[in-house]
């Protein structure tokens, strides 16, 4: 028997298998995992595994179809409710027995709509199989906080979404690539983990913007988006993609012209959905800014240069918040974290507030944010007493 768990990283390792070996959670000993389990993570770069080596594997290994007997969720992995989520869950049903199933942790309704994490309600509601009560369920409730996701009455419709087209096309990029070898010095395994980790950060990313615009716009009205990310042309896509908010027009500022054939391949095969909805520009955040009269959302994330002055840095952030509409929202963030001149700077305009980069979840002074990881929940604390870390959402004036 094989079976495979899934860590947001190594360090989480001990406390996401102690979950899953619980008396609490395995009462019956219905979903106890074999002690040869296996695990994986986004930021591994072993691929050169059999699953009976004793490492870390990587998460973009390309496991083969139906081989797994049972996969595994952390609950330190960062899987959110929404679309990615949904197409990511699909594919990996598409790696276990047609008698295997895909484990993971759910939360109550309340702390579930906290962090946009999974409830028994959203999993059924998207992936309920049978009608009527007849026929099996893809979805089994197995113990107290964990549910299992198997074969049912019928297989999970394909979800449109960039982790799909990710995992049914980064074999071909890579073979492709491997093609033209003259033309690229590094090996296979190095190109599918950056180009994994690509649609991995893109899609935490995507994640909590979702979040923030469905806090300050609902599901039903219509927003443009601009899109000044180190994403290019992902986030805005999946934006695109979205149930949960309403986006009718994105522009995209393309920073890594390496990936632009990507982009543009993503958006070919989804052209019926996306149509003309979708525009990437890769000439210069001023150009991109332009493209469209206003916006009601536009981000900079992973863009502004900590080593700036504060001059050239609230020249950028003032020239953005000059193109959103009254009432729009500017988006800030960078994962390495902002200077403290820069969040000094942002924290004096009015109408701000912050958002975690771990959970999607507003973050308000003196609340702690639950979780099932006693280590995430920490750094939940952390981050909320210094915010150099979080999303920070800076409001236009009505």
């Amino acid at each position: 028997m094989t079976d495979l768990i899934l860590h947001k990283n190594k360090q989480y390792i001990d406390e996401d298998l102690a979950y899953y070996f619980s008396g609490q959670r395995d009462v019956n000993n219905q979903i106890r995992p074999q002690e040869s389990i296996y695990s994986l993570s986004p930021d591994s770069q072993h691929f050169n595994t059999d699953f009976n080596d004793g490492k870390v594997g990587s998460l973009f290994f390309p496991i083969a179809a139906y081989s797994i007997d049972r996969i595994y969720i952390g609950i330190s992995f960062p899987l959110f409710a929404n679309n990615w989520g949904a197409a990511f869950l699909r594919y990996l049903m598409t790696r276990v027995k047609p008698s295997g199933c895909v484990i993971l942790p759910v939360y109550p309704e309340m702390q579930a709509s906290e962090k946009n994490y999974w409830s028994r309600s959203i999993l059924e509601n998207i992936f309920l199989s049978r009608s009527r009560w007849k026929g099996t369920s893809n979805i089994w409730a197995e113990n107290d906080g964990v549910m299992s996701m198997r074969i049912g009455r019928k297989f999970p419709a394909e979800m449109n979404s960039t982790a799909s087209f990710f995992f049914e096309e980064s074999g071909n990029s890579i073979l492709r690539r491997s093609l033209q070898a003259s033309s690229h010095n590094t090996s296979n395994q190095q190109q599918l983990f950056e180009l994994g980790q690509h649609y991995w950060n893109t899609a935490n990313t995507f994640s909590i913007v979702e979040r923030i615009i469905l806090d300050y716009f609902g599901m039903q009205q219509a927003v443009t988006l601009c899109d000044i990310s180190d994403s290019n042309g992902l986030m805005a896509i999946e934006c695109l993609f979205s149930r949960e908010i309403n986006v009718t027009q994105a522009v995209s500022f393309m920073t890594d012209k390496t990936h632009i054939n990507d982009t543009s391949l993503l958006s070919k095969r989804y052209h019926s959905i996306i149509k003309n909805r979708f525009k990437s520009i890769d000439t210069s955040i001023t150009d991109t800014l332009n493209d469209l009269a206003n916006y009601k959302v536009i981000c900079l994330i992973n863009t502004t240069t900590n080593g700036a002055t504060s001059d050239k840095t609230n020249e950028v952030i003032a020239n953005a918040l000059d193109k959103l509409m009254p009432g729009g929202i500017l988006i800030v963030h960078e994962s390495q974290g902002l200077s403290d001149d820069v969040l000094q700077l942002l924290d004096n305009y009015p109408m701000t507030s912050y958002y975690s980069s771990i959970v999607a979840s507003k973050l308000q002074n003196g609340d702690a944010i639950s979780h099932y990881s006693s280590i995430i929940e920490t750094e939940l604390v952390s981050e909320n007493n210094n915010r150099k870390y979080a999303y920070i959402v800076i409001q236009k004036h009505h």
